[in-house]
């Protein structure tokens, strides 16, 4: 895994894509690393523009104002890990090597997106609209990374829980602790901090086999 290499270096840059979305793109990354550095409010749609490279006005053609800007961060974020979600995991794959991948994928994310992350934790929960947009699309998340837990459940694998708790913590603890180190200066051993999460995970919910070993 790599350190802090920017929102939007994959999945939003194409160079074949047409010129107004690699405007929306620039306006993407640019959005995010202002939002993060001086916050939502101390950030100016003048200031996203100059550092976009783009005109004022290109702005206010893709959104309404900063506000929906915001939310379109928020919501393609989320779509970005999703989708990496959904290329992960097979179906008939084994609960514990999807949970495994899971881990992985989200603190892959988390420390692409990282600027992303920060503005979600950090203003997300400002207005009822940001609550709901962020409640919608964090309900897509546990639909699917439900389904996984329930077929743990099923398969007397993971204790039976809430899952809804289950999705809520394993979602909450990889983006924590990813944001936590990558704050911090000089590398991040990711292997490390992948491996304890997976223990910290397994040992709390999996059914101990009695061999001693977490597949």
């Amino acid at each position: 895994m790599g350190q802090k290499i920017g929102p939007g270096r994959k999945e939003l840059m194409n160079k074949n894509q047409p010129k107004d979305m690699d405007k929306k793109r620039r306006l993407f990354e640019a959005a995010a690393r202002l939002f993060a550095e001086k916050g939502f409010e101390k950030t100016t749609v003048d200031e996203i523009a100059e550092a976009a490279e783009v005109a004022k006005g290109t702005v206010y053609y893709h959104f309404k104002g900063k506000e929906e800007l915001f939310l379109f961060l928020v919501e393609e974020g989320m779509a970005i890990l999703m989708r990496r979600i959904a290329a992960t995991l097979k179906n008939g794959m084994d609960c514990r090597v999807s949970l495994k991948k899971l881990i992985q994928v989200q603190l892959e994310f988390f420390a692409e997106y990282w600027d992303v992350c920060r503005i979600v934790l950090a203003e997300a929960w400002g207005t009822s609209t940001r609550q709901e947009k962020l409640q919608e699309l964090l309900n897509e998340y546990y639909a699917i990374v439900g389904r996984i837990m329930e077929q743990g459940i099923r398969e007397r694998v993971i204790r039976p829980q809430d899952k809804e708790v289950l999705c809520t913590a394993l979602f909450g603890m990889t983006v924590l602790v990813a944001l936590h180190f990558l704050q911090k200066s000089g590398p991040v051993d990711w292997a490390r901090i992948e491996e304890q999460l997976e223990t910290l995970f397994f040992r709390g919910v999996v059914i101990d086999t009695g061999n001693g070993k977490l597949l």
